[in-house]
């Protein structure tokens, strides 16, 4: 029988699941040779992200500071103590678990990059891209986790001549479009001692401080998009609570200001930024003069374009009651578009549901999943976490 061409192969192959190719390796040292290549890497990755599909939704289950009373059977862990759902009975564990997004079936057990065990302080991931995630400690440090390929990369760690030594950096993780490259950014809320780390050298250098402060006490990192990292924060030196959208694009390494959305009034603070459907959002808080707390989504639909700007969601703390609304960031949309999947980033780690057209929301509940977690989309993808030359 006459052999299939190498391209009929690939594009057979390129429409599978991760599961799947990782087996097909084994069939031969050709199939795994084109598995492994670069530009099949990105065909598949762009296949899924045309086609939406192989489309996950990774489960947080801690958020903070590991309990000294907790003991875990998995060698590898996440973020907080286990937090309470407001009736008392919020039943997070220890571990990270995937779900298919759209059907939020197919629950399994991830291991995580980092030991649970002696360690006063647990992990958080704070990134997705091209299915790769970023997971942070703030013993161990940084590391880049496929949770698909079962693989992770450990980055070197910061000297305290790298950088000031502070108990909370600003963070984020993104794709370089230009020099097909992947970097973590590190910096201190002041703007200054703006660090990145390149996958392709595996090292950290130091750029130009940031022209711009992030909100003191506030926990956020960076949305990426359109090859920028964003965030929000101030003037320098001009603390108002988050008056600005700023980005760094990760090609030039050149901090820019977002445009922002044409409003009449300006007595309210940015929240955090954060990406749906591919395109920037925004929360704003708002307190009108009869002290009810109020949530304003901005889409922009076109990327540095102030009047492409677009209010998605207005929710009062009253008319929303499923979580407090403070602490709200988008996560995801729904595959038809008309829910919008919400999380609050304080205490009580809920996801729920939002229908855009009616303005009601179901808490998000997965059969087996622990009852409070954090959420975040990724991609199945080959993606490598290895630094170049490796």
């Amino acid at each position: 029988m006459a052999a299939f061409p190498t391209d009929v192969i690939t594009d057979i192959l390129r429409v599978l699941p991760v599961k799947a190719l990782t087996r097909f390796k084994c069939v031969s040292k050709s199939w795994d040779s084109l598995i492994k290549d670069p530009h099949f890497v990105k065909l598949h990755l762009h296949h899924s992200f045309k086609t939406n599909n192989n489309i996950k939704l990774v489960l947080d289950s801690r958020t903070d500071v590991v309990d000294d009373d907790d003991e875990d059977d998995y060698d590898y862990e996440d973020e907080d103590e286990d937090d309470d759902d407001g009736d008392g009975n919020c039943d997070g564990d220890d571990e990270a678990y995937s779900v298919d997004f759209d059907s939020l079936g197919n629950l399994e057990q991830l291991p995580r990059p980092f030991p649970t065990a002696g360690a006063e302080f647990i992990s958080r991931i704070f990134g997705s891209c091209n299915g790769l995630l970023a997971v942070y400690h703030k013993e161990a440090g940084i590391a880049l986790w496929n949770p698909s390929t079962r693989t992770c990369h450990y980055l070197p760690k910061l000297t305290i001549g790298d950088v000031i030594e502070r108990d909370y950096y600003i963070i984020g993780f993104g794709y370089d479009v230009i020099g097909d490259d992947y970097k973590v950014v590190r910096m201190i809320d002041s703007g200054k001692s703006v660090m990145v780390y390149s996958l392709k050298t595996d090292s950290w250098k130091r750029i130009r401080d940031c022209p711009y402060q992030i909100p003191s006490g506030e926990i956020q990192d960076g949305a990426y998009a359109y090859g920028s990292l964003h965030w929000v924060g101030d003037e320098r030196d001009k603390y108002f609570g988050g008056r600005l959208i700023f980005g760094l694009d990760l090609g030039t390494e050149e901090f820019h200001q977002v445009p922002e959305p044409d409003v009449h009034f300006r007595n309210f603070g940015y929240k955090n930024v954060g990406v749906l459907g591919g395109s920037l959002c925004v929360f704003r808080k708002y307190t009108n003069r009869y002290d009810e707390d109020h949530i304003i989504l901005w889409v922009m639909k076109e990327y540095g374009v102030q009047e492409s700007w677009t209010e998605l969601i207005y929710l009062s703390r009253e008319g929303w009651r499923l979580t407090s609304i403070y602490n709200t960031r988008a996560v995801a949309c729904s595959r038809r578009g008309d829910q919008i999947l919400l999380e609050d980033d304080g205490i009580s780690r809920q996801p729920a549901w939002l229908n855009l057209e009616k303005q009601t929301g179901q808490i998000l509940g997965i059969p087996g999943a622990p009852t409070c977690f954090s959420a975040m989309v990724y991609v199945q993808s080959l993606v490598s976490v290895l630094p170049m030359h490796h």
